[in-house]
């Protein structure tokens, strides 16, 4: 409300010494001493005359619902990690994982002021506190790899040809070693599954198709402790093409804007209070692993202890129907926030922006997404910021109808994961919500995206590369194979990882395939341009000439089964039945994938070779990197362009 920054965060520490920080991001450097005095009034005033009891109590209603829930199919690590910080520092690991006491005395703040204590205490009267800025400083990272550079330069000078000779020598024997096998004694050494371990029967999970009130809903049984998992799918083909940014930003601020009976707060208070989560966001689906049968939706995902279920619908209603577009003030600080929440990805996920630009050179599902949540959406955001003053009536009046095209009844599918007994309190509430929702009798929308190949060069202020290459091997005639799961396989965890992470210096090396027919070759954090693009293209030859005896092919199997067999949630198997649903597949099909992958031979994957040729012979790629090593190499681009939005004039 102050201005200060366009987000704020708190996080705390369980270590021994506890922190506590709050941060302003995006903030202006001259603002720090009126950031200091702030948080120092706003924490006078909760000390003074209290927090919100109903506040605290959704927050501590969310945490517990976190604890009893455990809704994390890795619960031996969540443990792990849960126990940690009591071990190192208690001597007692136990101490992390009993969570009933803990619960029991912060309960105590709903009727003590043991909160407002602790903020006198250790916030106000605590000497032990430090205020930090940070602020960029263009130019230093080229200053910084001067300085490198001389420094080699000056080293390289203090070598004499023994010297020198010593030190290529020392080189060569690193590259060998990094590229020697390991000797069959220590692969041995290795316990290690045999094919048989392995159960030959794929899992699918269904779903059982009902009615209720004239929705369509897609029911999952399973065990999930009371807890009753809802799910509200409305199509996004309702939506006119120019209207797609719109959709995705919808996504992102309802449930944070002022509704009809509750303002912001109120409605947070609420959810936290009745519900142990509600998020919405958008999902595609492939019919068959089409890319010309998207099927688009607007996801509204929400989950309640079952005698909650009521309350969890009542709330639903409210944000769908009743939500103020039209109060632009709220809705231009929720919007600096997505922006500063945007901006901190798009300059810290380096790699995800670049795979996203690349597929949407390609691929309408690419396209979709770019669009949605890539850097096109980003620079979207941006420009309503800059512009939001004289256009803040057009902005909110999208938005009022992409929702009033969006919510309706008719355009609507609902799932619901959880044990039978639950299904009637589950069907009042969507009778509920029936009876709330307008009628829209919606009107399908064609959607004709423009792809093209521009082989960007993404400039950022970034010391690595992400460089991400490939193709859409079904535009070249190719057609899906599950035995592509296993080349995979061997692609990321032998070659790509061997070439760009352990002999290159990169976090990582991998490839990524998909049923629906992207190939694309990626490194992570990568020092490297010109020598990856040359790994990338040598991986034809590697497997041109590939050969495995049975138990190392046993082991690239084991490892495609692994991932196809990840563990799942109960929620997950839910969502992963309607996804089987919406996608068209079979038990069928399913099975027939697990049965091409056990049966992979080293022949298979020679056979592959002559795809990844002419995947890689399109040279369409994308990289996001170094804007001097990106500029240096221009050649290999048909477009430099900076992810700064001020420095990026022609738009896309």
């Amino acid at each position: 409300e102050a201005g200060i920054g366009q987000d704020v965060s708190a996080s705390s520490s369980n270590f021994k010494q506890h922190t506590v920080q709050i941060a302003a991001i995006n903030a202006n450097p001259g603002d720090k001493q009126r950031f200091m005095e702030l948080v120092t009034r706003a924490l006078e005033k909760a000390a003074g005359e209290g927090l919100n009891r109903e506040e605290v109590e959704g927050v501590i209603n969310r945490f517990e619902f976190r604890l009893r829930e455990g809704d994390d199919v890795q619960k031996g690590l969540t443990y792990l990690n849960m126990a940690l910080p009591g071990w190192f520092f208690a001597d007692d690991p136990l101490t992390g994982l009993q969570y009933e006491n803990t619960l029991s005395e912060v309960k105590k703040a709903l009727t003590s002021d043991s909160l407002e204590t602790i903020i006198r205490r250790y916030f106000l009267n605590n000497p032990h506190s430090l205020l930090l800025s940070l602020e960029p400083s263009p130019g230093l990272e080229k200053e910084r790899q001067s300085i490198v550079d001389a420094e080699l330069k000056d080293y390289r000078a203090t070598l004499d040809e023994d010297g020198t000779e010593t030190l290529i020598r020392e080189t060569e024997e690193l590259i060998a070693f990094q590229q020697r096998e390991d000797t069959p004694e220590a692969l041995a050494s290795i316990p290690m599954l045999g094919i048989s371990d392995i159960d030959p029967k794929a899992v699918f999970y269904t779903v059982d198709q009902q009615n209720i009130s004239g929705i369509p809903v897609l029911a999952h049984e399973e065990f999930t402790n009371n807890v009753v998992y809802v799910n509200l799918y409305f199509d996004l083909h309702v939506i006119p093409q120019e209207l797609i940014p719109y959709v995705s930003l919808l996504s992102n601020v309802i449930g944070s804007l002022n509704t009809k009976n509750y303002s912001f707060g109120d409605l947070n208070k609420a959810l936290n209070i009745h519900t142990g989560g509600f998020f919405t966001s958008l999902r595609n689906y492939l019919v068959k692993s089409d890319d010309d049968r998207m099927v688009p939706k607007f996801v509204v995902t929400s989950k309640a202890l079952n005698y909650k279920v009521g309350k969890l619908f009542e709330l639903g209603e409210e944000i769908l129907n009743n939500t103020l577009y039209d109060d632009v003030e709220r809705l231009k600080m929720v919007l600096l926030r997505h922006y500063a929440q945007l901006d901190a990805h798009v300059k810290g996920n380096g790699y995800h922006v670049a795979s996203r630009r690349l597929s949407s050179y390609f691929s309408n599902q690419g396209m979709f997404n770019e669009l949605t949540g890539g850097l096109t959406y980003y620079w979207f955001v941006s420009d309503l910021l800059r512009n939001f003053d004289t256009s803040a009536q057009k902005v909110s009046e999208n938005l009022k109808k992409a929702a009033t095209l969006l919510f309706s009844w008719d355009n609507m599918v609902s799932s619901v994961t959880g044990e039978k007994k639950e299904y009637d309190l589950f069907a009042n509430g969507l009778d509920f919500l029936a009876r709330k929702l307008p009628q829209g009798n919606p009107v399908p929308c064609a959607w004709n995206f423009s792809l093209e190949k521009s082989n960007e060069g993404l400039q950022a202020a970034s010391n690595v590369q992400y460089v991400v290459k490939g193709y859409n091997y079904k535009k070249l005639g190719y057609s899906w194979d599950a035995r592509l799961r296993v080349l995979n396989q061997i692609l990321s965890t032998d070659w790509l990882q061997t070439r760009i992470r352990v002999i290159g210096g990169a976090y990582g090396g991998f490839s990524s395939i998909s049923p629906s027919g992207n190939f694309t070759f990626n490194s992570y954090r990568d020092p490297n341009l010109e020598s990856t693009l040359e790994n990338y293209r040598n991986s034809s030859g590697y497997l041109e000439t590939f050969d495995a005896d049975r138990e190392l092919m046993t082991r690239y199997i084991i490892g495609t089964i692994a991932e196809m067999d990840s563990p799942l949630t109960p929620s997950q198997k839910g969502d992963q039945a309607v996804s089987m649903f919406f996608s068209g597949r079979t038990a069928e099909e399913v099975q027939g994938d697990r049965d091409a992958v056990l049966s992979t031979t080293p022949g298979d994957i020679r056979g592959f070779s002559r795809m990844v040729t002419e995947v890689l012979n399109q040279d369409t790629l994308c990289v996001y990197g170094n804007a001097d090593r990106l500029a240096a190499n221009q050649n290999l681009f048909g477009t430099l362009v900076k992810i700064d939005r001020s420095a990026h004039h022609d738009g896309v």
